[in-house]
C-alpha cells in the first residue's frame, strides 16, 4: 500500500491539511472572512444612512422649492397689482393732464373771442364815428342831436 502514489498524496495532503490547522490557517481565514464580511455591513449600514440622508435633502430641497414657487408666484402677483395701480394712476393724471389742457384752450379761445369782439367793436367805433362825423359836418347837426347819437351808439355797441 505505500507502494502507490495515491497512497503519497494522500498522506502528503492529510499532512498539509494539519499543517494548516496547525498554523492555525482556517482560523485565520475566518477571521478574515469575518472582518471582510464586517466592512461590507459596515458599508451597507453606511450606504443605507447615505442614502436616508440623500432622500431627507431631497426632500428638504423639494420643499424649499415649492416655497420659492410660492415666493416667486406672491412676487410676480404683487408686481402685477403694482403695474395695474400704475397704469391707473397714469391713466388719471393724462385724463387730469388733458382736462387741464383743454381748459387752458377753452380760456385762450375765450380770450381770443373776447379780443376779436373788442377789436371789431373798435373798428366799428372809429367807423361809426368818422360817419357820424361825417354826416354832423355835412348835415349841420345839432350838438345835443349829436350827443343822442353818440350815446345811442354806445349803447348799440356794449349790446
Amino acid at each position: 500500500m505505500l507502494e502507490k502514489d495515491a497512497t503519497w498524496v494522500a498522506i502528503g495532503f492529510v499532512m498539509f491539511l494539519m499543517l494548516l490547522v496547525y498554523f492555525k490557517v482556517p482560523r485565520q481565514i475566518t477571521k478574515i472572512l469575518d472582518n471582510r464580511a464586517q466592512k461590507i455591513s459596515d458599508e451597507l449600514e453606511e450606504a443605507k444612512r447615505l442614502r436616508e440622508e440623500a432622500q431627507a435633502v431631497l426632500a428638504e430641497f423639494h420643499k424649499k422649492n415649492k416655497e420659492a414657487e410660492k415666493t416667486a408666484k406672491a412676487i410676480i402677483d404683487d408686481a402685477k397689482k403694482i403695474a395695474k395701480n400704475y397704469e391707473r394712476e397714469a391713466k388719471i393724471k393724462l385724463e387730469e393732464s388733458l382736462e387741464r389742457k383743454k381748459k387752458l384752450l377753452d380760456e385762450k379761445l375765450k380770450r381770443a373771442e373776447s379780443d376779436a369782439l373788442n377789436s371789431i367793436k373798435e373798428e366799428v367805433s372809429e367807423v361809426v364815428f368818422e360817419a357820424v362825423g361825417k354826416s354832423i359836418t355835412a348835415n349841420n347837426i345839432k350838438t345835443s342831436s349829436y350827443d343822442k347819437m353818440l350815446e345811442d351808439g354806445i349803447k348799440q355797441i356794449k349790446k
